[in-house]
């Protein structure tokens, strides 16, 4: 079973590829808007579109990796990551630009779920919150910095613009994705990599599941809320100090990249203590709910960063860690429904959660524009956007709760029948 860090790394290279695609265009946002004049609505459509085709995308790849095994379908959907972003480089028009990134959202779709599935099977149950925590803070980190970073810095610095930066990026994915097929493995030896029963729909009826997707639609929210938005609204409070813009993109990345250590430290070691904690009777959902909760505060602290960049960077630190509890639902949904069926499942769920999400986004940006105390004030209209990542925590973390607290009574009553019938 040595060989499971072989699987954690690769599975790692190939999730940065598709959190890089879904974090391509924040990098780049202001170059982009400013090659076609995009307002801060359709900034938040061209994330949408590639969300809801990325949610829609969920289930087919779950099933996918269950019928044919992680190793096919992650090398697939990481080749076509790279094609449908050269595609994008390439656009010409706001409407090609929506095809491409709804393109690159179906190809992006096929890591997560599949490869949470591959890691179930590799990794045993007192590894697994760590396993699973590891892969994603590393995966996204160095995805998301890729974006905000590296390809910035290659289009003023090195590339001829936005385009060729994420040219030479697609080029890179497309040999990730080589890669890939050659060192990763959907199980181990004389273990099931396939199942080849149909997904069952009957889960749908099952309270755990809805508590495990509510919570995890919380975390898919707030990610898709700050993020996305977090280097914008950083390099808009130092383009309103003077700053030019070439610079406030880079100094905005700089920035974000806090959020990014934020992540890649904390995730993990929450991961772990989640391994301990089980044993205390501590749920890992329980302390996703928790993180929620914490994140609902720190979005209403966002507009101190107006003042002073230093909290702000403070404050996407500790985002870092709170909004990326995701990791935690996924480890309890394969605990609770077992690591064969763990791709469908997890499919079925992150389809609701990135709907959600990819909603919260959409609406983001043109509330924050109706919502603005100072019409035609750019920061001013961040107002909105943070209020709809209040807005997404409190409800699902209390939704999240609600549901456990209505579960808890019916599995009493299963546990006393059942000792009765004995």
């Amino acid at each position: 079973m040595a060989y499971r860090w072989i699987i954690l790394i690769f599975g790692m290279l190939a999730y940065t590829t598709s959190y890089f695609a879904r974090s391509n265009f924040q990098g780049i946002a202001k170059f982009v808007s400013a090659d076609f004049g995009l307002d801060k609505g359709a900034i938040g459509l061209l994330g949408s579109v590639f969300l809801y085709s990325y949610a829609l995308s969920q289930l087919p790849w779950g099933v996918a990796s269950d019928r044919w095994g992680s190793r096919r379908a992650v090398g697939i959907g990481v080749f076509l990551t790279g094609v449908t972003l050269w595609g994008f480089a390439n656009s010409n028009s706001f409407n090609q630009l929506m095809f491409w990134r709804a393109a690159n959202g179906i190809a992006a779709a096929a890591v997560y779920v599949v490869m949470a599935g591959a890691l179930a099977r590799w990794f045993s149950p007192k590894e697994r919150g760590f396993g699973q925590s590891i892969f994603a803070a590393v995966g996204a980190t160095a995805g998301e910095g890729t974006a905000n970073l590296v390809v910035p810095y290659l289009a003023v610095n090195v590339a001829s613009g936005w385009r060729q930066s994420t040219e030479i990026l697609a080029a890179i994915i497309a040999a990730v994705a080589i890669a890939c097929v050659a060192f990763l493995r959907s199980a181990p030896a004389g273990q099931q990599a396939t199942e080849r029963k149909r997904f069952d729909w009957k889960l749908g009826k099952n309270v755990q599941l809805w508590c495990f997707i509510l919570v995890y639609s919380g975390s898919i929210i707030s990610i898709r809320i700050l993020p996305p938005w977090l280097p914008i609204y950083a390099a808009d409070i130092y383009i309103s100090r003077g700053m030019p813009l070439a610079r406030a993109v880079i100094a905005a990345g700089i920035l974000s990249t806090l959020y990014l250590a934020g992540r890649v430290v904390g995730v993990p070691l929450i991961g772990f203590m989640s391994d301990r904690l089980l044993a205390r009777g501590i749920s890992r959902n329980s302390l996703a709910i928790g993180f929620l909760l914490l994140t609902a505060v720190l979005f209403q602290l966002m507009p101190l960063g107006i003042r002073s960049t230093v909290v702000l960077g403070g404050i996407a630190f500790l985002m870092g860690i709170s909004i990326n509890m995701y990791p935690l639902v996924t480890t309890a949904v394969s605990e609770t429904f077992g690591s064969q069926r763990t791709s469908s499942v997890m499919g079925f769920l992150n389809t609701f959660a990135q709907f959600s999400g990819a909603s919260a986004l959409l609406v983001s940006g043109y509330l924050g524009i109706a919502l603005s105390s100072a019409p035609g004030n750019a920061l001013a209209e961040y107002r909105g956007i943070w209020l709809v990542g209040i807005v997404g925590c409190v409800i699902t973390a209390f939704g999240g709760i609600g549901l456990s607290l209505w579960q808890r009574p019916r599995e009493a009553r299963v546990r006393v029948a059942g000792l009765g019938e004995s």
